[in-house]
């Protein structure tokens, strides 16, 4: 078999560099054992990364037992460059600065239901093009743009926000501002988020079912984000099934398990126009039975949700975003109970709660972002 010297090359670049990012502190010695590679191939390496800024030298580590010299000790340059990422909504945009680390640098948000699309394009441009450098050296690298609808090819095929579908919003950010930008569904950078930002727990494969107005799933699967045709996995909420009370009714996911459903059915209940849900919390927790029964409901069918990506994904861990298990987390032992019941026994999956309700997506996003930029895209990194 005939290799090429310079995808070999290549390729070891990547992987001596993605070692000083999940490893480091690390030194060269111990890049080159947990690589199987010379140490002349990762002296060279180590070399031009250390030239080129990618990596820093930070001191020295521990002696070996022999007496031997202390070994240098080398990270990743977070001054190097950060990146963006931005969620769009329909009345909002969320726009947050990263480091190459994923650690934030800045969050702010813009309230933009009053402002037309042109408007908040602009917005978007203006932010970018005027933010501080933050002390680094290239300064902005890249921006991520999370979107709920159907992203395919970094093309916005379907969106709730009115005027942008089709609009090639990425190719025009681009153009004006010179930096890479990628455009992703909100759901698939919340799994990337679970996958990419657990301190102890490494998940390769990861469904993250979101719950919002709608349901959407996000879904990694060997370590990759699977978007199926033309970007349309995951649109979990669109499937149909049987009212559990009224005979030959069917309905969505949407209709019955989004917050949206529960927030309209619990309205309904209370006949107001507007949920205190502090007022909510209480009755549930007091056992006021109309309160109950709604989010009994509730439970019941995001359980056959959960049920479904399942038994079809096989994932390591389901987890759910939804604020409804910030205001009653108790909701979960009740979820993973009813999810129990519909699946094999020899395949019980891990159901647990997302540690960032809000900023998943945004940081799911400085993840991708943060790849693109360090060319480690096949790669895995992992941030805290």
């Amino acid at each position: 078999m005939i290799i090429n010297k310079h995808v070999m090359r290549s390729t070891n670049e990547k992987q001596v560099l993605q070692q000083v990012i999940n490893e480091g502190p690390i030194s060269r010695s111990q890049i080159s054992r947990n690589l199987s590679l010379n140490k002349v191939t990762v002296s060279d390496i180590y070399n031009q990364l250390l030239r080129t800024q990618f990596i820093k030298e930070i001191g020295c580590g521990v002696s070996t037992k022999n007496g031997g010299r202390k070994p240098v000790m080398a990270e990743l340059n977070v001054n190097y460059g950060f990146v963006a990422s931005i969620d769009m909504s329909a009345d909002a945009i969320k726009l947050m600065y990263s480091r190459l680390n994923g650690k934030i640098l800045h969050f702010q948000s813009f309230k933009t239901s009053d402002m037309t699309l042109t408007d908040v394009i602009d917005l978007i441009e203006d932010q970018l093009r005027n933010v501080d450098d933050y002390g680094t050296i290239h300064g902005l690298m890249g921006v991520a743009i999370a979107l709920d609808g159907i992203i395919y090819e970094n093309k916005i095929l379907k969106t709730p926000i009115k005027g942008l579908t089709h609009f090639d919003l990425a190719k025009y950010l681009r153009d004006k501002l010179r930096i890479p930008v990628v455009l992703e569904k909100k759901a698939n950078l919340t799994a990337v988020f679970e996958r990419d930002f657990h301190d102890n727990e490494i998940f390769d494969n990861v469904v993250s079912v979101v719950v919002r107005d709608q349901i959407h799933a996000g879904i990694v699967a060997d370590s990759r984000l699977y978007s199926g045709h033309e970007g349309e996995a995951g649109e979990v909420g669109t499937a149909l099934l049987e009212d559990r009370r009224v005979e030959n009714h069917m309905a969505s996911y949407n209709d019955y398990a989004s917050e949206k459903a529960l927030w309209a059915r619990l309205k309904e209940i209370k006949q107001v126009d507007r949920l205190d849900l502090t007022t909510v919390k209480h009755d549930y927790i007091n056992h006021n039975k109309e309160v109950t029964a709604v989010f009994d409901d509730f439970v019941y069918y995001l359980s056959k949700v959960i049920a479904n990506v399942s038994t079809a994904f096989a994932p390591d861990v389901v987890v759910l975003n939804t604020t409804v298990l910030e205001i009653l987390p108790q909701l979960l032992t009740d979820i993973r109970d009813n999810t129990a019941k519909l699946t094999s026994p020899s395949r019980q999956v891990p159901i647990i709660a997302t540690k960032n309700v809000q900023s998943a997506a945004l940081l799911g996003g400085a993840s991708v972002i943060i790849h693109q930029a360090l060319g480690l895209e096949s790669l895995k990194m992992q941030f805290s």
